[in-house]
């Protein structure tokens, strides 16, 4: 399975298992990380010290959930760039709750943003990414098909391709249209 923008993707079965895992691990670390500070929170009236060692594991607990829940968000966000990934009914969900109205219209007007900026040469702050001219202008109006089919009805473009939209606008460093060091044909 192969994005338009990251080719390390693992093949869509290997990467619904993935997800499945990831959730199963959060559950069981979020129940462990609870279990651990309510028996903290007992111990505390009833045993002394231990309370201080079921607190620490507690913390840890919670610890790993968090780092396994951040893997998992990982994961959706590359998945939601894949149009074939939506079969996956927890990419649907995530792609779905992605591009949403008020993302596609920030992003249009980001699009039309970046393309007027290229033809204008000039007063761009110095503190911000740039896009590349000569990748902006002789893409004109695809960048502008892309703004209007983001701001047209929501069923015209995939959420995979706002995912990617938002990629190329959000992430200079993966973005041809910024990246000089990526080939133009990312």
């Amino acid at each position: 399975m192969r994005s338009l923008l990251d080719l390390n993707l693992p093949p869509l079965v290997d990467a619904e298992r993935q997800l499945a895992d990831l959730s199963d691990q959060r559950t069981q670390r979020l129940a462990a990380a609870a279990v651990l500070a309510v028996l903290a929170v007992a111990a505390f009236f009833v045993l002394g010290q231990l309370w201080i060692v079921l607190a620490i594991g507690a913390l840890a607990a919670l610890a790993t959930a968090t780092f396994t829940i951040g893997r998992r968000n990982t994961l959706l966000s590359t998945l939601t760039q894949v149009r074939e990934a939506y079969r996956v009914e927890a990419v649907s969900r995530a792609g779905a709750r992605f591009a949403t109205r008020a993302r596609r219209d920030r992003l249009a007007i980001g699009l039309r943003g970046m393309v007027d900026g290229a033809e204008r040469t000039g007063g761009r702050p110095a503190y911000t990414a740039a896009a590349l001219e000569d990748r902006v202008i002789p893409r004109r109006e695809r960048l502008l098909a892309v703004a209007t089919a983001l701001e047209g009805d929501d069923d015209a473009l995939h959420p995979a391709g706002v995912a990617i939209a938002h990629r190329l606008l959000t992430r200079p460093s993966v973005s041809p249209i910024f990246n000089p060091a990526l080939p133009e044909h990312v």
